[in-house]
């Protein structure tokens, strides 16, 4: 393994990052994969439709006339990326930390040859900086953000699934009014109800979707009034210390107690490839630049990126 020149550590960064943006495209899917087990991760290009495709039932007796239907059709909505910049600073010691990382990750039972030999320090070093700042996206981002262009940090990078959840339910919108559950502040004598009545509005409007996983998406404070209100109301069969998995009466809903939603009184019900984070797959948005200074590196990293939702027809929410 050739010896790191710290002191042009950013030259080797740039060298190693020459390929263009496909570089940083791919060090951004790679930190995106620790969303993948709640949300669905893509590429797509921008103002591309994101289908969702419904077969009507056209099965009839044969016979010699034909009875056409329109067995297929199709809504879609548009992804829209937002650029957002990492700007972050480096000391030495800091790069000298990440390295010691990286010689421990070296050393990962069963690591082949050939991924040594693709991850040199710098590109292991830029999934670093990625990985660390998707765990802000997830907090802050994914379901809580709210664009704003003066803005800073992951909460202002784009719209998340609620605020795009309250923009499409607006007349007009995505999700219809029948999906939406008229809720009001969960308490421990309400949210047994309340989550009851989300599923519910799901199970008589698409019973399609009672043949599929779905999660159901709360916060830990929401899910623990669920949890408390369920004991209260069967106390001869439910105990403190109960932690169910899903819904009583829909055993193909699972909660998904999600850390963005915390403290939230909101309550989803979908599947989970519904919930997408959308990278934009044109590596020419790509870019990273990096200027050393007197004690650190000055790093920025642009990306073009959104979480959004396939289709408002598997939302169905309370409307907190």
């Amino acid at each position: 393994m050739p010896a790191i020149d710290f002191n042009n550590f950013h030259e080797e960064l740039m060298r190693t990052t020459q390929g263009g943006g496909a570089v940083i495209q791919e060090s951004i899917m790679y930190g995106a994969e620790t969303l993948g087990r709640d949300f669905t991760v893509v590429q797509s290009r921008d103002k591309t439709a994101l289908l969702s495709l419904s077969v009507k039932d056209g099965w009839k007796p044969a016979s010699d006339n034909f009875t056409g239907q329109n067995v297929l059709s199709a809504k879609s909505r548009i992804v829209s990326f937002r650029e957002g910049d990492i700007d972050i600073e480096f000391t030495l010691s800091d790069i000298k930390k990440a390295y010691q990382s990286y010689l421990g990750w070296l050393k990962t039972p069963g690591l082949s040859l050939n991924e040594v030999n693709q991850t040199p320090f710098e590109l292991f070093f830029l999934r670093y900086i990625v990985g660390k700042h998707f765990e802000f996206l997830r907090l802050k981002t994914a379901w809580r953000g709210v664009y704003n262009a003066a803005g800073s940090g992951a909460a202002s990078l784009t719209d998340g699934f609620l605020t795009k959840f309250i923009a499409e339910s607006q007349v007009g919108g995505d999700i219809a009014s029948s999906h939406i559950f008229d809720g009001s502040a969960l308490t421990d004598a309400n949210a047994y109800a309340q989550f009851n009545g989300v599923a519910e509005l799901l199970a008589s409007t698409d019973e399609n979707l009672l043949h599929q996983e779905l999660g159901v998406y709360c916060s830990r404070v929401a899910y623990d009034k669920y949890r408390r209100n369920r004991q209260t109301k069967f106390p001869n069969h439910v105990g403190p210390a109960d932690r169910p998995d899903t819904l009583d009466d829909y055993s193909n809903m699972k909660f998904v107690v999600d850390p963005g939603l915390n403290g939230s009184d909101a309550i989803t019900i979908t599947p989970p490839q519904n919930l997408l984070f959308v990278c934009n797959e044109d590596p020419t948005v790509f870019t990273i630049n990096v200027v050393k200074a007197i004690k650190s590196y000055q790093i920025t990293i642009r990306a073009s990126l959104d979480f959004d939702f396939a289709t408002g027809d598997w939302i169905f929410r309370n409307d907190l």
